[in-house]
């Protein structure tokens, strides 16, 4: 088997499972974040586990403000999963299991949800009701939601082992995709300090306030520096690069999902949906609209 079909084999064995275990008996809802920069090219076989299922985040996704304070929040539910799965309520009151995923080096490169549970319901509708003032939402259908999420919590033994084996698939996954991992230790510190760099943007250009000067204060770095490194061996401005990600994962969004242009618009990084559209436009020389017409004409 050669390796192209070993990934695409192994992308379908992981899908099976997540379905398998999304069927009865065990009815998990399984959604899988921050592992775009690991999977590549292949990221969007996942856009189907990307978004929550349960009531209350089909709620929360009528206001893209919403949708976009759950993607950043990621960033801060990996760390919190570092090192070992954690148990977490979010601030729309769902209770959900975190599951890291690693690099073979070890290095955490996503994680993955078991969601839709509520282990303290009046809890859950008081997070609710500030999630739906916060974001101008409807305080009786967040309420209503609350009521549909399940109290059964599985043990943490049990669901531990099932969701092992989606851990080591994705390990051997991330592997085959990426079997050179660069040793920064192995390069000069300009070149580690750039891939150390493409490696926070990857994670962070979703952020509509992201810029340079953002990432150079959460690196603890002289602005001017990381400008200069950057410019060094980037072929593109910072603003180009930032650009060019985000409309890559846009066309993804529009190829795999149902989602609207303005929830694209804000997962992608764009506060405005009609800037994107045009941003959109200039890139690719159709709309939004018109580029995912013509993905499903050609399937």
């Amino acid at each position: 088997m050669d390796k192209e079909t070993l990934k695409e084999s192994l992308i379908d064995d992981i899908c099976n499972y997540i379905e398998y275990l999304e069927q009865e008996p065990f009815g998990y809802h399984i959604t899988l974040h921050q592992a775009e920069r690991a999977l590549g090219m292949y990221f969007h076989r996942f856009l189907k586990y990307n978004q929550h299922s349960c009531q209350i985040c089909k709620e929360m996704k009528q206001s893209s403000r919403a949708q976009m304070h759950c993607v950043t929040r990621q960033a801060k539910v990996a760390e919190a999963a570092a090192d070992h799965a954690i148990l977490g309520t979010c601030f729309a009151g769902v209770t959900e299991y975190v599951f890291p995923l690693y690099m073979t080096s070890g290095n955490q490169c996503g994680f993955l949800c078991f969601s839709g549970y509520s282990v303290n319901p009046a809890n859950s509708a008081e997070r609710a009701c500030a999630a739906a003032f916060r974001f101008n939402l409807s305080r009786e259908k967040l309420v209503n939601a609350v009521s549909s999420l399940n109290r059964d919590i599985p043990a943490f033994e049990t669901l531990s082992v099932q969701a092992a084996p989606l851990q080591s698939m994705f390990m051997l996954l991330f592997h085959l995709l990426n079997p050179k991992q660069i040793d920064t230790n192995a390069v000069n510190s300009q070149e580690a300090l750039y891939l150390n760099m493409l490696s926070n943007i990857n994670y962070a250009f979703r952020d509509p306030d992201f810029s340079l000067r953002i990432l150079a204060d959460r690196m603890n770095l002289n602005y001017s520096y990381v400008s200069h490194v950057f410019a060094k061996y980037c072929k593109s401005s910072f603003p180009q690069y930032l650009r060019s990600l985000r409309i890559e994962a846009a066309k993804k969004y529009l190829e795999h999902t149902n989602d609207a242009i303005s929830i694209i618009a804000s997962t992608c990084g764009f506060n405005d949906s009609n800037y994107f559209s045009h941003i959109f436009m200039e890139e690719t020389g159709l709309t939004p609209t018109q580029w995912r017409r013509r993905y499903v004409a050609k399937l």
